[in-house]
């Protein structure tokens, strides 16, 4: 803070105007000093000329203007000095500043508010008089929310500036902002009901207007819990109390929302507002009040309002099953005990409140069911999955335990794709479920799904090591189950890239690593196609796993690699696997007919100038690498094997073609 800022906010003049004086001559360091803000102050990085105009120093403002300060000056908000007159209530500075200083009276900040919106906003009637009569300030200016100046009279209850606004200057009550709201539903939102009344009874604003929701001036009263207004648009103005916004809520689901009991009260009692109306989901009041945790509400609803506890929305949901997916089990108590609830109500998609319960982990509710309201443990979804799949899933052991203890609920049960529990368990890497399950209700290890997979199997897919390590050395769990394919787990440890999994499948688990599936696959071959280098590379140095090994279609794994595109892979394979790049398959082709095949230049690339690999070799058809290229249409290959690889151009096929 200057010395200049200091002067200004005490109002000495004198001292200003002999500091000021001194400086002739220096007119920079005048400049300069005139339009230096200063972050020393409880206003924002105000000048010295912002300062006397707050602090009401009309001749400190007048002796800083005849120095050379610019009336128009604005601080880091956009702030100019006219807002900061304005703002402070200092009449006799703001038409100084107009009338002597020209001002800019439209000047906005950064927030598009002009000197009339403050004047509005602070109810500064004889300011914003002056402004308009004499400054000819702009009424209906909005600013970057669209707001205007009637706007913010109507919000901060400046009801005397409302009226003069409407009265003197025909100020348009019908103006909305960006969101499409009135002055009313200003007026509404914050409870200023003498200006709600004055502005539909004098300025005859329109109760029913919407903004862009569709949300009415009555909405807007429920929303915000105004019940005094509220009352006097249904009894006084009339306000339609079914109105809907663009999603089909009524004033009372907005109550309900709001937990505005007294609101839901006098609609119903005294607005006759329809208890069962709905949204366009189909959503009911009461089903609102147990969405929003609202006991009293649907207490309410239910004993006085008479709602029907049945009925349910469009996707066939009660509400039931809106109390248990937002974990309100005091409503789901009370809709059970006190209003008949159905604990069994399925929705369209064949999903019961004990399902919601538990995909939303909401277990206080589904202990609460099973226990005290009878819920079918072992009632399944669309997907054949019961509570303790979800249970499972959701790694709630206490509730595991509590749902078989206590519910009976069957360990065995299995979804529709035969998955039992514990599957999900060794899916979804719950070792303590899993033990539990396995050491204390026996549950089945080589039980298998839709696919044949054990559980084994789907701890290698989903890398679940101690899972797989726990099933085989106390579970018992064989190591070479096979799947419908005949694919075992080291198999699928391999394929999905597990290589931990792997790792102690072999040496620990003694897995097979020449085990085939029904297509003759090895490890090996899996391991190749995914491009899982590190997997192939254990297998062959640790595993000793057979490189040359080959399917029932006679492809080796060096196909595979080149098939699945693995550069990486095929180059190991050769270099330190010293894999075969002339085998072929039972249809004569080679390792490059593949990789021509499939498109991949930089193998083909690698194979000939590095592997040594035969361009001239022929399937059983007499087809060579050039043969393929040219029926594939793959150019830049053709280009290659003819200039680089020395191709035969006039080379035949069984049928004589070139």
């Amino acid at each position: 803070m200057t010395l200049l800022h200091l002067a200004a906010e005490e109002g000495t003049v004198k001292i200003i105007r002999f500091f000021l004086n001194s400086l002739k001559g220096h007119e920079t360091t005048l400049k300069s000093l005139l339009e230096a803000t200063t972050t020393y102050s409880s206003y924002k990085n105000p000048t010295a000329l912002h300062l006397a105009a707050a602090r009401g120093y009309l001749d400190v403002v007048q002796c800083l203007v005849e120095h050379g300060a610019d009336v128009n000056v604005k601080n880091n908000l956009d702030q100019s000095v006219l807002h900061y007159a304005a703002q402070g209530n200092k009449l006799d500075i703001v038409q100084w500043l107009v009338e002597h200083g020209k001002a800019n009276v439209e000047a906005t900040n950064n927030y598009g508010m002009t000197v009339l919106h403050y004047a509005a906003q602070g109810n500064k009637l004889d300011i914003v008089q002056w402004l308009v009569e004499h400054g000819k300030a702009n009424v209906e200016a909005t600013n970057n929310y669209g707001m205007t100046v009637l706007h913010y009279a109507a919000q901060e209850n400046k009801w005397h500036v409302v009226q003069w606004l409407v009265e003197h200057e025909k100020a348009n009550v019908e103006a909305t902002d960006n969101d499409g709201c009135t002055v009313l539903h200003y007026t509404a939102r914050w409870n200023k009901l003498d200006v709600v009344q004055w502005l539909v009874e004098h300025g005859k604003a329109n109760v029913e207007a919407t903004n862009k929701d569709g949300m009415t001036v009555l909405h807007y009263a429920a929303k915000w819990n105004k019940l005094d207004v509220v009352q006097w648009l249904v009894e006084h103005g009339k306000a339609n109390v079914e109105a809907t916004n663009k999603d089909g809520m009524t004033v009372l689901h907005y109550a309900v929302q709001g937990n505005k009991l007294d609101i839901v009260q006098w609609l119903v009692g005294h607005g006759k507002a329809n208890v069962e109306a709905t949204n366009k989901n189909g959503m009911t009041v009461l089903q609102y009040a147990a969405k929003w945790n609202k006991l009293d509400v649907v207490q309410w609803l239910v004993e006085h309002g008479k709602a029907n506890v049945k009925a349910t929305n469009k996707n066939g949901m009660t509400v039931l099953h809106y109390a248990a997916i937002e974990n309100k089990w005091h409503v789901v108590q009370w809709l059970v005990e006190h209003g008949k609830a159905n604990v069994e109500a399925t929705d369209n998609n064949g999903w019961k409140v004990l399902h919601y319960a538990a995909q939303k982990n909401k277990w206080h509710v589904v202990q609460w069911l099973v226990e005290h309201g009878k819920a079918n443990v072992e009632t399944t979804n669309k997907d054949g999955m019961t509570v303790l799949h979800y249970a499972v899933q959701g790694n709630k052991l206490d509730v595991v335990q509590r749902l078989v203890e206590h519910g009976k609920a069957n360990v065995e049960a299995t979804d529709n794709d035969g998955m039992t529990v514990l599957h999900y368990a060794a899916k979804w890497n719950k070792l303590d479920v899993v033990q539990w399950l396995v050491e204390h209700e026996k549950a089945n290890v080589e039980a298998t799904d839709k696919d044949g997979c054990t559980v084994l199997h789907y701890t290698a897919r989903w890398n679940k090591l101690d899972v797989a390590q726990w099933l085989v050395e106390h579970g018992k769990a064989n190591v070479e189950a096979t799947d419908k394919d005949g694919m075992t787990v080291l198999n699928y440890a391999a394929k999905w890239n597990k290589l931990d999994v792997v790792q102690w499948l072999v040496e620990h688990g003694k897995a097979n690593v020449e085990a085939t599936n029904k297509n003759g696959c090895t490890v090996l071959h899996y391991a190749a196609i995914e491009n899982k280098l590190d997997v192939v590379q254990w297998l062959v140095e640790h595993g000793k796993a057979n490189v040359e090994a080959t399917n029932k279609d006679g492809m080796t794994v060096l196909h595979y690699a080149v098939q699945g595109n693995k550069l990486d892979v095929v180059q190991w394979l050769v270099e330190h696997g010293k894999a075969n790049v002339e085998a072929t398959n039972k249809d004569g082709m080679t390792v490059l007919h593949y990789a021509v095949q499939g498109n991949k230049l930089d193998i083909v690339q690698w194979l000939v100038e590095h592997g040594k690999a035969n361009v001239e070799a022929t399937n059983k058809d007499g087809m060579t690498v050039l043969h393929y290229a040219v029926q594939g249409n793959k150019l830049d290959i053709v280009q290659w094997l003819v200039e680089h690889g020395k191709a035969n151009v006039e080379a035949t096929n069984k049928d004589g073609m070139t």
